[in-house]
C-alpha cells in the first residue's frame, strides 16, 4: 500500500528520499526535448534541475515540493512515458514536459515526486490525516483541450488556446499551445453567491465566430466567453 510506512529491504529507490537522474525536457520556448539531470530532495523538499550534466555550473532552476504536481501525459506530450510537472512560479504556473525512455524509470520518478509531496505534506499539515492529505499529493486535470476565446469586448476574433480545468484549485488555465510552458491567463471559478456564473451560450457578434455552442463565464471583474 502506498505510504503504508512499512519499511522494506532493500528499500525501493523512490522512498529513499532522494532521486537523481536524466530525462529528456522539452525546451521552454521550443519544441526540441534535450536530455536534463534532475535531483529530487525529500530534505530539503525541492526538485531540481541542470541544463548541463556538469553540477559545477549550477541549476537551472531549484523548484519547490509545495505547490508542484506531475501528471503522466503520453498523448499530449506525444511519448508513451510522458510526464508534465507544474509548479507555481514568481508570477505564472511553469510548466515542464519530460519523458524517458524507460517506462519503469519514468514511473520511478512520478513515484518519487509523489512520496516527497507527502513528506512535505505530512511537514506542513501534521495534525492532517492520510484520508485528507493524500488526494492532495498530486492530481489529474479534470478537463483539457482546445477551445476558441474572444476578448473582454466580445467583439474581437476568437483565438484557439489550449484550456486546463483544474478542480482543486478551481482554476480555468489557458495557454497559446498544448505544450507552452507558461499561461496566458488563468481564470479562478468561484461560487455563485460570490457572483460567478456559467451559462451555455451562442454569440452573434464576435467576429470570426464559426461555432453554434460556447460557454458564458460571469466572475464580479468581467465576462468571458469561450466557443
Amino acid at each position: 500500500m502506498e505510504f503504508s510506512g512499512e519499511t522494506k529491504y532493500p528499500p525501493l529507490s523512490y522512498t529513499t528520499g532522494f532521486y537523481e537522474g536524466i530525462l529528456w525536457k522539452k525546451g521552454k520556448n521550443n519544441m526540441q526535448f534535450q536530455k536534463r539531470k534532475f535531483i529530487l530532495s525529500e530534505r530539503e523538499f525541492t526538485l531540481t534541475y541542470y541544463n548541463k550534466q556538469d553540477e559545477s555550473k549550477g541549476p537551472k532552476a531549484v523548484i519547490s515540493i509545495k505547490d508542484l504536481n506531475a501528471t503522466f501525459q503520453p498523448q499530449k506530450i506525444g511519448h508513451p512515458h510522458g510526464l508534465q510537472i507544474s509548479y507555481q512560479g514568481d508570477d505564472h504556473i511553469r510548466n515542464l514536459y519530460v519523458y524517458h525512455e524507460g517506462s519503469e524509470e519514468i514511473v520511478s520518478w512520478y513515484n518519487a515526486i509523489r512520496a516527497a509531496r507527502y513528506a512535505y505534506l505530512k511537514t506542513a499539515y501534521p495534525t492532517g490525516s492520510d484520508e485528507e492529505l493524500v488526494p492532495k499529493i498530486t492530481r489529474n486535470y479534470l478537463k483539457e483541450g482546445y477551445m476558441e476565446k474572444t476578448g473582454p469586448l466580445q467583439k474581437e476574433a476568437f483565438k484557439k488556446r489550449w484550456f486546463i480545468l483544474d478542480s482543486e484549485n478551481r482554476k480555468l488555465l489557458y495557454l497559446r499551445d498544448k505544450l507552452d510552458a507558461e499561461e496566458l491567463g488563468v481564470l479562478f471559478i468561484g461560487t455563485e453567491s460570490n457572483g460567478y456564473s456559467i451559462k451555455a451560450c451562442a454569440p452573434k457578434h464576435a467576429r470570426g465566430n464559426k461555432w453554434k455552442c460556447g460557454i458564458r463565464v460571469e466572475t464580479p471583474e468581467r465576462q468571458f466567453v469561450f466557443m
